[in-house]
């Protein structure tokens, strides 16, 4: 049967047709990936990584980074960019050591992967039966959960480090959750099964068969002095300081002006006891943050003392000026509630600014020199010693076929793009999957990502907190292919 179709609504639909194939073709071009730089010539691909870097450094103010290129699962290329210390200029080099945070739970769960190939622990058996006193409180999940689960973050514990909560928010197996309470509970079991520090099970089974030399969880006078100084904005440290040291002060003046008040009758308190108040608020201030972050981070807490330190004397120094400037006007001079407000606002402006120009500076941080020992993000390490590592994981010598099968396998799936192995993120693409890790400190930003079955790979370090895009983006340019860790 012919049917007749109005000539205006064949227009229509033919309008229609294009359209839709006009934005299949564009859709399906927009999800092609660009291929991955296997089959470019290394010196081409480190000429434009050259030329790359210093541009990107410069346009996000990194002071410094450190580069090694993967090809074959060999080492193809290494090399230092910028500084490792604004103030000293000391050059990184191929060998600088950087804090590299996060990376520290997959050294740590390839210890845990060595134990287990030698018998010492079992993957799968619930975890909680190497242990002489129980590390988890007991509750629904907590005999459940197995050195797979911590190993691929689905083990239902949480990221609290500051308070180590300790719950468990899921079945274990069920979800994926990324977990640093996770990793100390696997750090916890390595130690009491061998009897040995992390640090100590770190050398013998990672870093001396692989010919790791520049790296510890620990700060070793060897790997410290290669080591870079961090560098970020002190906006943070000084609103660290300065927002507990108000507090303080405010709750120490009110107790003090009722018990004033009490025994000598009058509110107003003397210049002398409110020196004393603001002295005895600025020791308190200092062990406060000692208690909090001292342990882990006692750098930082001395670049909090400083920056408030300074910021206090520029402040007390703009009150003074201010107050000779405005004594010097005849017409203000009678007028006390004018002077007062016109200072106050002075003071403001003055306190605003300097805010501002801590934002501004990205300048360097003392070295961290506490001793405290964390899978979950004490490690210390060099491009080059990465490197190493990430050709181990890709095409392992010192690892079983079976275990050594399962790392870049997925244990639990987060989405279309992502998955979880033992102890390393998985990256699926048309390329191939990509194992990958970033690093996230105060002052330090890293990645390190390889394609396993190509052993094609990257490891990107820099000493700065505005530096993880920088990585991100060098990383990017030095593979080829589509970055999806970068919104991860």
């Amino acid at each position: 049967m012919n049917i007749n179709i109005p000539r205006k609504f064949k227009n229509i639909l033919f309008i229609i047709c294009y359209c839709s194939l006009f934005i299949n073709f564009w859709s399906s071009a927009l999800s092609q990936e660009s291929s991955l730089r296997i089959s470019e010539p290394v010196d081409s691909v480190i000429a434009d990584l050259k030329t790359y870097i210093h541009h990107r450094m410069f346009e996000a103010d990194v002071p410094g980074l450190a580069i090694t290129l993967i090809r074959d699962n060999k080492i193809a290329w290494t090399e230092g960019f910028g500084v490792a210390n604004r103030i000293t200029r000391r050059p990184i080099e191929s060998g600088t050591v950087f804090e590299v945070a996060s990376i520290s739970k997959v050294i740590t769960a390839y210890i845990a992967l060595r134990l287990i190939d030698q018998g010492t622990l079992s993957i799968d058996e619930p975890i909680n039966q190497y242990l002489n006193d129980l590390w988890l409180p007991s509750s629904e999940y907590s005999d459940n959960i197995t050195i797979r689960h911590l190993l691929s973050h689905s083990s239902g514990l949480g990221d609290d480090i500051l308070f180590m909560k300790k719950d468990i928010y899921f079945e274990p197996g069920s979800e994926f959750l990324y977990s640093g309470v996770g990793f100390l509970y696997l750090q916890e079991v390595i130690e009491q099964v061998t009897q040995k520090s992390l640090e100590e099970m770190a050398d013998q089974l990672v870093f001396q068969p692989l010919g790791i030399c520049n790296s510890s969880f620990i700060n070793q006078s060897r790997v410290m002095t290669q080591m870079a100084n961090g560098h970020m904005h002190y906006t943070l440290p000084l609103l660290s300081f300065l927002i507990p040291f108000c507090l303080i002060f405010l709750i120490t003046i009110v107790i003090t002006q009722i018990v004033y008040r009490i025994i000598v009758g009058t509110w107003k308190l003397s210049k002398v006891l409110l020196i004393s108040i603001s002295i005895l608020t600025f020791i308190l201030t200092i062990i406060l943050l000692s208690l909090i972050i001292g342990a882990v981070f006692p750098n930082l807490v001395l670049v909090s003392v400083i920056c408030a330190l300074t910021f206090i004397a520029i402040m007390l120094m703009s009150y003074f000026i201010i107050k000779l400037l405005l004594l010097r006007f005849n017409l203000l001079k009678q007028k006390r509630n004018l002077r007062v407000a016109i200072s106050t606002i002075l003071m403001i402006i003055v306190f605003i600014v300097l805010v501002k120009i801590t934002n501004v500076i990205n300048g360097p941080v003392f070295k961290n020199y506490a001793n405290v020992m964390s899978s979950n993000g004490s490690l210390r390490s060099s491009a080059h010693d990465l490197a190493a590592f990430l050709i181990e994981l890709s095409k392992s010598r010192c690892l079983s076929k079976n275990i050594a099968a399962q790392i870049d396998s997925a244990q639990i799936s987060i989405n279309d793009d992502f998955s979880w192995g033992l102890g390393i993120g998985i990256q699926h693409s048309s390329n191939g999957d990509a194992l990958w890790q970033n690093g996230v400190s105060f002052a330090f930003r890293s990645v390190m990502v390889i394609y396993p079955r190509i052993g094609h790979g990257v490891v990107v370090l820099t000493n700065s907190e505005s530096g993880l895009q920088v990585a991100y983006d060098i990383a990017e340019l030095a593979l080829g292919g589509k970055a999806r860790w970068k919104s991860f």
